[in-house]
């Protein structure tokens, strides 16, 4: 029927139609008089993909926050998936699309299972060493939303540890997970399977006091709304209009605002006083068991420069050049540095004050290579030492071979 209509539109006659198709004319007529009707197509069968097979481990993988693409592509090859990384990437871009656009869902913990951790910059504070930012830090127990804040300087390591004690100290036990953002002091980023890499000292310091820590996921800041919420609460109640006469002032109005006003309160989401549920939440923490303080120092890590110094609070401290590029842990005690690599003590300085100095112990450098220590085909260096000039102590005899050379 469609070749008769195709013939028509070209201008044949109903007579050459006929003898093009060998169909009768009065047929002929009886097709051009109905109606042209699109052709119809049934579904077809979906084509077997050659992802299909790995779907269950996949979504599982995806579950455990795994998106890396060639991560994945590594993973899947490893179990047999002969697919190209193409078809991988299409089926997983609309997955992430989804997952950024999912409606966010609030969950409830029990009593003592979660707490949520958090900084937050607060301003700056004028001292002996110059202008320094003021960090708040909150850490809020998921079901009762009571919460541990505090101030510091900086946000390093061994601050955030010091303050999670506190924590522990002040809400009167220790939940069994906390939850953080991707910190530096926490996390080190993911190996090549995309698992994740704690900090060292971080994680013998959850080890030691028993609760696990658990990760924010990526682009999903809502799964920690509960201590966000804590840190939008503190700089709106308590910080706005605060004055005091410095941090240690500062930090007891803090301690006075959170017994008088940020326990007593009628929490917005829970609808429940703040302290009362604290009270009931509180049986259910792990007890401190005398766990206090952590055994091990908190440890600043420091990559060592090529000219053998590591950096620490504005001066800078010599190590052996050994050691140049490796990366080093600095301890902090008793008014001395101690800067380690692995179990062995490279260097014992003591702490100098002030700003842009240099600490320099003569051993740590004897010895140093005068080859080239950068990559290959780099710039040439060349270490000149300075001395007194070098004079050939020669025979009587060639002085006078010389002299009669002359005359």
């Amino acid at each position: 029927m469609q070749d008769i209509h195709e013939l028509k539109r070209q201008g044949l006659s109903v007579t050459a139609i006929s003898a093009v198709t060998g169909c009768d004319r009065k047929t002929v007529r009886k097709y051009l008089a109905a109606p042209v009707q699109a052709p119809q197509y049934g579904p077809r069968e979906p084509r077997p993909s050659k992802l299909d097979p790995y779907l269950p481990y996949l979504t599982e993988r995806l579950r455990a926050g795994v998106w890396n693409a060639q991560v994945l592509l590594r993973e899947l090859q490893e179990r047999g998936y002969r697919g190209g990384y193409t078809l991988l990437k299409n089926h997983l871009q609309p997955l992430r699309e989804a997952a950024r656009t999912v409606a966010v869902r609030r969950f409830e913990t029990p009593p003592g299972q979660q707490a949520q951790m958090d900084w937050g910059h607060l301003g700056s504070v004028e001292g002996p060493e110059g202008r320094q930012p003021l960090y708040g830090f909150v850490l809020t127990l998921g079901h009762s939303r009571a919460h541990y804040a505090d101030l510091a300087t900086d946000q390093t390591l061994a601050s955030l540890l010091r303050l999670h004690e506190a924590a522990f100290v002040a809400l009167g036990g220790v939940p069994r997970e906390v939850l953080y953002d991707h910190m530096k002091t926490v996390v080190l980023g993911t190996d090549d399977r995309g698992e994740t890499l704690w900090h060292p000292v971080f994680r013998d310091f959850a080890q030691f006091w028993g609760f696990t820590p658990r990760l924010c996921r990526p682009y999903r800041p809502q799964t920690k709304g509960k201590v966000e919420s804590g840190i939008r609460y503190l700089r709106q109640s308590f910080l706005c209009g605060r004055a005091g006469s410095g941090v240690a002032d500062l930090r007891n109005q803090l301690f006075r605002w959170t017994a008088e006003v940020a326990l007593p309160r009628v929490h917005g989401t829970t609808h429940r006083v703040v302290r009362e549920a604290w009270e009931e939440e509180r049986p259910q923490l792990q007890p401190l068991a005398g766990r206090l303080p952590f055994p091990h120092l908190p440890a600043v890590v420091r990559r060592v420069s090529r000219d053998a110094y590591v950096s620490y609070q504005g001066n800078r401290y010599s190590v052996p050049w050994t050691a140049a590029g490796a990366e080093v842990l600095l301890h902090e005690q008793d008014g001395q540095l101690e800067i380690r690599q692995g179990r062995e003590q490279l260097a014992l300085h003591s702490l100098m004050a002030g700003k842009h100095q240099l600490c320099t112990v003569p051993a740590h450098h004897e010895g140093l290579p005068l080859g080239p220590q950068g990559p290959a085909g780099g710039k040439a260096r060349i270490l000149l030492e300075e001395r007194g000039p070098e004079v050939e102590a020669r025979p009587l005899q060639a002085y006078e071979a010389l002299l009669g050379g002359l005359r």
